[in-house]
């Protein structure tokens, strides 16, 4: 039982450290120290707007294109070095693949698909319910020993 006992320890552990670096790691960028990522809307004014810049004049190194349920937006990474000024503060309007968008003043990140969340939860309880038997079995060893 002693040896039962050690294996279902370690097998939770190493179950337990891997989920969590599995999510800690979903959940930062290589490039998070490197690039700042700010939201940008479709521009919703005059067309075209009468002062607007290309993204390499504000610095943007990277874009990523989120949408869905008619709702389109995109995710901006701006190289702090080559930011001409504070982007969220001034909200500049900028042309990228012919259409105009603007920077957002507020913080905006995509929600993980349905798919991930239930996978999420489903690993998450069973390390929760495989926590709570190695719990039962240690007690029992510890009574019986």
């Amino acid at each position: 039982m002693k040896t039962a006992m050690k294996a279902a320890l370690i097998l939770m552990a190493v179950l337990t450290v891997t989920y969590v670096s599995v999510v800690v790691y979903a959940n930062t960028s290589a490039n998070s120290h490197r690039y700042v990522v700010y939201a940008a809307f479709k521009y919703e004014g005059d067309t075209p707007p009468t002062e607007w810049y290309t993204p390499e004049q504000l610095g943007i190194c990277g874009v990523t294109e989120h949408g869905g349920n008619g709702f389109y937006w995109l995710h901006i990474a701006v190289d702090p070095e080559k930011e001409p000024f504070l982007l969220q503060e001034k909200q500049p309007i900028f042309l990228y693949k012919d259409k105009y968008y603007q920077v957002s003043p507020h913080w905006v990140t995509p929600g993980l698909p349905e798919s991930v969340k239930q996978w999420q939860i489903s690993i998450g309880g069973v390390l929760g319910a495989g926590w709570v038997l190695t719990g039962v079995l240690f007690l029992k060893w510890r009574k019986n020993g």
